[in-house]
């Protein structure tokens, strides 16, 4: 007997078949397939939800080695104010899952490495918040914008008394630029000591006696202070010109 033939006698039986029967056909033959076509539809569906609902970036902070306290909702939402930033039409990150332990090949300094440096340059980032040589590794790495090129004369005068300093000496191999990561961090001069330097570049401003930033967020190793920097590639670096002013604002 053709193929069609008993298909179409096998359907005629469960037409007139028990309710069991035909349950237990459209178990077999559709049930799978029903269920992968509504999965298809709600992932498609979730899809078109989150580019519609999509909200641009207006400010991205990473807080290096950094633990957030609890309910410190109130940070953000300070600085968005003082910033005049609107949080129902754009998004405001700080992002405190960014861990990183200097001449270590643990899976969390690896990934944070990969994060960043794809997030670096796609020019997502605004800032980077951190204390001790792991945020000396960044600092000489050529990342941050020198403060002078983006500040105004009344802010330079304002934060000067709080820069963080990198020798941009070290940066230069016969006339070329390189990243200065390889560097040993015991033979970086002193961030607060630019009089130790051949050629002093404010690249951080040191902001670890900020009491509010100390009630929102804990850094691990600060002992040496915190220090926040912008991106040279910033997207947003009035946000993060601003985001200083409501960390000095009393």
């Amino acid at each position: 007997m053709p193929v069609m033939d008993e298909f179409r006698e096998e359907r005629e039986a469960i037409k007139h078949g028990t309710a069991k029967q035909k349950y237990q056909y459209f178990k077999d033959y559709y049930r799978m397939p029903l269920i992968i076509a509504l999965l298809a539809c709600t992932f498609i569906g979730i899809l078109v939800y989150q580019f519609v609902t999509r909200k641009d970036s207006a400010f991205y902070a990473v807080l290096l080695n950094c633990s957030p306290y609890e309910e410190n909702e109130w940070f953000t939402e300070e600085y968005t104010q003082c910033a005049g930033i609107d949080l129902n039409k754009v998004n405001v990150t700080l992002d405190t899952n960014i861990y990183f332990k200097l001449n270590s090949n643990d899976e969390d300094s690896y990934i944070t490495t990969q994060k960043l440096d794809t997030y670096v340059g796609a020019r997502q980032l605004d800032m980077m918040l951190g204390a001790g040589e792991e945020f000396a590794h960044f600092a000489n790495s050529i990342l941050f914008t020198d403060l002078r090129e983006v500040l105004s004369p009344e802010q330079i005068q304002k934060y000067e008394p709080y820069f963080y300093y990198v020798d941009a000496a070290l940066w230069q191999n016969d006339g070329s630029v390189q990243g200065a990561s390889g560097l040993d961090p015991a033979k970086i001069p002193d961030p607060r000591n630019p009089q130790e330097m051949e050629r002093p570049v404010p690249v951080a401003i040191y902001i670890e006696s900020i009491e509010k930033l100390n009630r929102a967020y804990y850094f691990k190793n600060a002992g040496d202070g915190i220090a926040v920097g912008i991106y040279a590639n910033a997207p947003h670096p009035d946000n993060a010109i601003a985001f200083l002013d409501y960390l000095f604002a009393e």
